[in-house]
């Protein structure tokens, strides 16, 4: 789920169990009790995915500023957050306003480990050497949002918002920047000032990809359909390779589903 990465402390025992007596089921208390201790630095990758998926709620609590004036950003979604549903429902976020967008000179990956057999990776985007001679043409579809409270490690970029039509919306803005602009789609004054998400390790960023479960490009797919972004987009999510899962296709589709019914 590119989901928002919160940072849980192993030392902070007591912050824990105040949180968890009063966002949490007794069963998902138990389990944050028992991996905020030894065992927390060990799994601490699987243990962000997992507390995000089982505690939505409190895991936007954890990642929201508590003051009345919270800083907001805007944010350009590519995995599941693309989907008006992941934002508003499961991150239970009132976004300003939302629309489809081109990032260039990144490609889509999915170096972000989740949890073996259930939620394989996560997604996330990553610079293309800006001396290629085609970096330019390397893109990444998502969704521009406006007033985003969440506490990333944030990775500051430009977007190109367009309006989508599901054929090649996307493409054609761009085409016409490149013909009326003196600069590189690369650089500073193209676009408008956003943050995203990266990697956050080193050793992620030069991995080869995970191959994602179903449901979490399902989700990825739903976005990117709602938001009507160019068809050779979808098309090229849907042909990504998946990865093995123990339940069915993954959970992320039912927690979503899960989180619209409340």
């Amino acid at each position: 789920m590119k989901s928002v990465l919160v940072v849980l402390s192993s030392s902070s025992t007591h912050r824990t169990s105040h949180l968890t007596s009063h966002h949490t089921s007794p069963i998902a208390a138990r389990f944050i009790l028992f991996f905020s201790r030894s065992t927390m630095m060990l799994f601490r990758p699987c243990c962000v995915l997992l507390w995000s998926i089982i505690c939505p709620t409190s895991c936007h609590a954890l990642s929201s500023n508590t003051s009345k004036q919270r800083r907001t950003y805007n944010y350009f979604a590519f995995g599941s957050n693309m989907c008006s549903a992941t934002m508003i429902d499961l991150r239970k976020t009132s976004p300003i306003a939302s629309s489809a967008a081109i990032l260039p000179g990144h490609e889509l990956r999915f170096n972000i480990p989740g949890i073996l057999g259930i939620g394989p990776s996560s997604a996330s985007v990553e610079p293309v050497d800006a001396k290629l001679p085609d970096s330019s043409n390397q893109v990444v579809h998502g969704t521009l949002t406006e007033g985003v409270p969440f506490a990333y490690s944030l990775h500051r970029c430009r977007v190109i918002p367009y309006k989508g039509d599901g054929k090649q919306a996307g493409y054609d803005c761009m085409q016409r920047l490149k013909s009326t602009s003196q600069s590189n789609l690369n650089s500073c004054d193209i676009g408008v000032p956003a943050f995203t998400l990266r990697a956050a390790r080193k050793e992620w960023r030069e991995s080869m990809d995970i191959p994602p479960s179903q449901s979490y490009l399902n989700v990825l797919i739903r976005g990117a359909i709602e938001f009507e972004m160019d068809e050779c987009y979808v098309t090229m999510l849907r042909r990504i390779r998946i990865g093995k899962t123990w339940f069915g296709n993954g959970l992320a589709e039912d927690l979503l589903r899960r989180a619209e019914r409340k």
